[in-house]
Formats: C-alpha cells, sequence, structure tokens
C-alpha cells in the first residue's frame, strides 16, 4: 500500500493543501515556505505529534475552525480484497480523515480520530468502528528530523532505528535457533540447582519460598520464584552491545567522534534496514483475515544535511532504490538543488511551496499537465527557429526531448525552485554581470532569495517561463531585441503568450547587452567570449558609470516588480 494524496486543512501556515504523492516526493521552496508543516500535519495524522493550540492553530484566521489531515491510500489487489467494500473507492482506494484537533459537528457531535468516507462521502462513522483500530489499517511512519542525535537512533535501552531493526532481526533468529533452545534448557536445570543452593548462613531461594509460603498458607496460597530463560528482549537489551570499528586504526570508536556526514548516513542506512525488515513478504489474499496493509512511510527533513555534493546524489538514488519495494514511502523536504536536479526526469514527484501574507499554498504538475506543457513550447517552437536553419530541418520532438533534460539537469539553475525571486536572461553574459556586481561590493542583491538564472539563449526563455510558472515562481524576464532580428517578433510573443500572474516584469533591450553598456559587439563566431568580454570590459574602467548605473537599476526593477 502507498498514500497517493494528503490534504491538510487548518493547520498552522496553511488553511487548505492538496497534495499528490509519488513513491518518493520532493518539497521543495524559499526559507519559512512551510515545508516542514506538511511534514508535522502528516505526524499529527499518525499520532506522532499532538495538537497544542499555540503551535498548530492557524495564525492567520481561517474560514473556519476545524482542523484535519486527510490522506488517501492505494492498497495493493491482494490488500484490497481485503478492504471493507464500504470503503472502497471506484479507483481501487481509500480515504480517511483525522481531526487533529477536536471538532464539533453540524450535528453537535465532537469529532476526533480517524473518520472513513463511504460511498465517496464522509461518513459519521469511525474508520472500522473504534479509533485505536482505525490507526492500525493506514501503515506507519518513521520521521527523521533535520537535525537529530546519533544516541537517539542507536541506543537499544529504549525506542530507536537500532533497537526497531535488531529486535525485528532477533526475534526471527531466536525463534529456529538451535543455540537458543539449548539456552532455554540450560535455564531450567540452573533454575532446579540454583534454588536449592546453600549459601554459607544455610540460606537458599527454596527455603525463601518456604518461609513466604508459610506466612500466605492460611490464605490457601503458596509462593514459589521461577528462574525464567533469557528472553529476546532482554538480551537485545542487556547483553547486546552496539559498536563501531575504526578500520584504519582498528578497536571500538565512539560514534560521536565521526563527523556529521558519517552519523547522518548511519541514521539514514538504520532506518532504511529497519523499514526493509519490518515489512515481512506479502500473504497471499486467501491466507488473510482482516485488513493489514503493508506501509512504512519515512518522513525525511532535509536528507542532505552534512553530506558532500557527491553524497547528495548517491543518497537521493538510493532512496529511489528504497520505495521499489512497494512498501516504502519516501516524503523528504530539502534545500538542495542537486536533489532537486536529479528529479528533473520526473518532476510530477516535485512539490513545490510558496507563502503569500502568511498562508501556503502548494503547486505541483500531473503528468498530463507536464505533457501538456511540453506540447504548447513545441507548437512555439513552429515559429523560433535558430538561425540557419529551416522549419524542414529540424526534428521537433527530438529537439524537445533534449532541451527538456539539459534545461533542468544542472542544479545551478534549479536554484529557482527555492528562490523567492527569478531573473531569466538569455545567457552567461547577463550572470557573470550580475555575479560581478554584487560580489565586489557594487551593488546590494535587490531581495533576499534572488536568482538569475540562464536560459540558454532567448528561445528557450517561453519554456522556462512555463515551468516557473507551473510552480509558482515570482520571476521576471531580461532579453535581447536584437534589433528587430533574430526572430525577435516570434520570441516576444512565445513569452507573451507563456507569461503568467507570476511573470512580473519583461525587459527587452532594443539592440542587446552590448549596446547597452556602450561597448563593441563581438564578432558572431566569438559569441563563446562574450562573458569575459563583458567583465572585462568592466574591470578595465571602459564602461560609464551612468550605464552601469541603468543596467543596476533594471536588475533592481526586474528583483522587485510586483
Amino acid at each position: 500500500m502507498r498514500a497517493v494524496e494528503v490534504q491538510i486543512h487548518n493547520f498552522r501556515s496553511i488553511h487548505d493543501a492538496k497534495i499528490r504523492l509519488e513513491p518518493l516526493s520532493l518539497i521543495a521552496g524559499a526559507n519559512n515556505a512551510g515545508k516542514s508543516n506538511v511534514i508535522d500535519a502528516i505526524r499529527m495524522f499518525y499520532g506522532d505529534l499532538k495538537w497544542d493550540d499555540g503551535r498548530d492553530k492557524p495564525k492567520v484566521a481561517a474560514s473556519d475552525a476545524e482542523a484535519w489531515v486527510e490522506v488517501e491510500f492505494k492498497p495493493t489487489d491482494d490488500e484490497l480484497t481485503q478492504l471493507k467494500d464500504d470503503y472502497k473507492s471506484a479507483k481501487g482506494t481509500f480515504r480517511v480523515r483525522n481531526y487533529v484537533s477536536p471538532s464539533t459537528g453540524s450535528d453537535g457531535k465532537v469529532r476526533s480520530g480517524y473518520y472513513a468516507y463511504e460511498g465517496g462521502n464522509l461518513s459519521d462513522n469511525l474508520f472500522y468502528g473504534a479509533k485505536n483500530v482505525g490507526s492500525g489499517k493506514v501503515g506507519h511512519i518513521v520521521y527523521i528530523p533535520a537535525v537529530s542525535k546519533i544516541d537517539d537512533n542507536t541506543k537499544l535501552t529504549g525506542p530507536s532505528a537500532l533497537r526497531e531493526l535488531v529486535a525485528e532481526v532477533l526475534n526471527k533468529v531466536v525463534a529456529d535457533s538451535p543455540a537458543y533452545k539449548q539456552l532455554t534448557e540450560a535455564f531450567g536445570a540452573f533454575e532446579g540447582s540454583i534454588k536449592t543452593q546453600t549459601s554459607t548462613d544455610g540460606q537458599s531461594l527454596e527455603s525463601l519460598e518456604k518461609e513466604v509460603t508459610d506466612e500466605i498458607t492460611s490464605w490457601e496460597a503458596s509462593f514459589s520464584l521461577a528462574v525464567q530463560s533469557i528472553q529476546p528482549e532482554e538480551i537485545l537489551k542487556t547483553l547486546i552491545k552496539p559498536q563501531l570499528i575504526d578500520e584504519t586504526h582498528g578497536g571500538e570508536i565512539d560514534q560521536a567522534r565521526f563527523g556529521a556526514g558519517f552519523q547522518r548516513h548511519l541514521i539514514y542506512t538504520l532506518i532504511k534496514l529497519a523499514a526493509k525488515h519490518a515489512n515481512p513478504p506479502r500473504v497471499a489474499a486467501g491466507e488473510k483475515k482482516e485488513f493489514t496493509p503493508q506501509l512504512t512511510w519515512i518522513l525525511f527533513e532535509e536528507p542532505e544535511a552534512f553530506l558532500h555534493p557527491s553524497q547528495e546524489e548517491v543518497l537521493h538514488d538510493s532512496l529511489l532504490k528504497l520505495v521499489q519495494d512497494g512498501t516504502t514511502q519516501v516524503l523528504l523536504t530539502t534545500h538542495s538543488s542537486r536533489f532537486v536536479s536529479r528529479s528533473m526526469d520526473d518532476l510530477t514527484r516535485l512539490i513545490r511551496l510558496r507563502r503569500d501574507a502568511g498562508v501556503t499554498t502548494s503547486c505541483q504538475l500531473t503528468q498530463s499537465q507536464l505533457d501538456q506543457l511540453f506540447a504548447d513550447a513545441l507548437v512555439a517552437d513552429d515559429s523560433i527557429l535558430p538561425h540557419g536553419t529551416s522549419a524542414a530541418d529540424v526534428n521537433k520532438a527530438a529537439m524537445m526531448a533534449s532541451l527538456k533534460t539539459e534545461l533542468w539537469m544542472q542544479s545551478t539553475r534549479t536554484t529557482a525552485f527555492f528562490s523567492q525571486r527569478v531573473i531569466l536572461v538569455e545567457g552567461p553574459s547577463e550572470t557573470a554581470i550580475y555575479s560581478y556586481l554584487t560580489t565586489r561590493g557594487l551593488m546590494e542583491p535587490p531581495v533576499r532569495g534572488l536568482a538569475v538564472i540562464d536560459c540558454m539563449g532567448k528561445y528557450n526563455i517561453h519554456r522556462f517561463v512555463a515551468i516557473l510558472s507551473a510552480f509558482g515562481i515570482d520571476h521576471s524576464v531580461l532579453y535581447d531585441g536584437d534589433n528587430g532580428g533574430a526572430h525577435d517578433t516570434e520570441v516576444t510573443q512565445a513569452i507573451s503568450d507563456t507569461r503568467s500572474t507570476f511573470t512580473k516584469r519583461v525587459t527587452r533591450f532594443a539592440n542587446d547587452l552590448e549596446t547597452e553598456l556602450g561597448i563593441t559587439p563581438l564578432p558572431r563566431n566569438e559569441s563563446s567570449r562574450k562573458p569575459q568580454y563583458a567583465l572585462y570590459n568592466l574591470e578595465s574602467g571602459l564602461i560609464g558609470q551612468a550605464r552601469i548605473d541603468a543596467l543596476k537599476q533594471e536588475f533592481v526593477d526586474l528583483a522587485t516588480a510586483l
């Protein structure tokens, strides 16, 4: 089973959000957009968090006082046969709502706990008839916070990922272990001898039994001290000691002495294996008597924390493999452009949050919406062709498939998903100049969270506008008019047709960037040198201050336009 959709109502900054879920889903967004609120809402659905008015009640007034989280699940075919018919939807799913804060319905009854959908409508009946029963039929979650202590995940004396993992394996092992059988037999012999063993002062456990029995015999009762065989729980708690061995120097090493990246990876490894071992092989439908779906849902906050950039990509791919078992699901929040760039081949698993006036909303694409977005881009390409290329020479489908990957695979561009504002420019010259001005202190960044992104030519700008708009990312556009040449009319029309309410400003230089800076343009066959050429002129003082100030003001206007 897996979760396919979560809906959140009146929880912190989220008034209403409906989020579609994939086996692996990523939540991105600028700081304070509400990413952790989504994770905590799901934790509250599972009872991992308790409602607190001061923390969880929306600060911005909502339309009603109800607070609930609703999840739609899709069982496997076998699991579906065991699901109560009343709960089944036409698409083979079921939906459950948990009132995370007690709510009074129109009938005056207080609702709290899991409520079922029956026949497509929310029922007045608790899911499977009782609060505690329903909570056991929606799988379980494993929460990994952005910052956690390794000791909390490796202790064996209390709840931890390592304890859960070792207990799962140990219980399976001792069931068929000849050595454990011998141990229990030895404890039986030990009981017979230890109870009669006498101390130097003449006392024994057997004599203690008799003394207590003599005192209570009038109550027709007797007293005995049984020496039980050691149980797996006791082996786990007192006899097993986790150790980390330093393979370089040999011997045990304190786990806290390892770097934060290693500790973070170890925590993930333990939780991944615990999820694997907690999900036993599926049982055939005919062998099960009741609805017992298998789902381990890992909620992972900032998995990239403390990891080397190359390790981020390894972890992302490891998570993709983890969810292929069909019983494990991952929802993660991230600030990593590398994590997002690894999802560019499947934009449907990316969720972007934005926050306006204190309220969080979500943006994501279905597969049909994604197909339409790229189909519209292909239509625009009919009238925008590179120099020297005729319509007959262009394989548009192949070109689009190539650009679809090229445009978004680089992490420098996926920073857009974490930005408050994006300025889309034609190429590296504009990004180089903006970086030069800001890093040398010649201008302050106009707003926090600004990204200037190179679109690899103005023929691609409309694609970026379309995708940023689809994910609710505020952006502006800067491009060259080339004196009306280079398909300027068609490019301008494509940008105009694609722009949305998230497109805040479009600036078209009448000629080009070099003309705006008052420098002689390079020959077309040397266009690859444009970024260095522009920076050389800046560094050498060959550009007048008035022109520099005008360009700086244009960057400010693009970044701050409402």
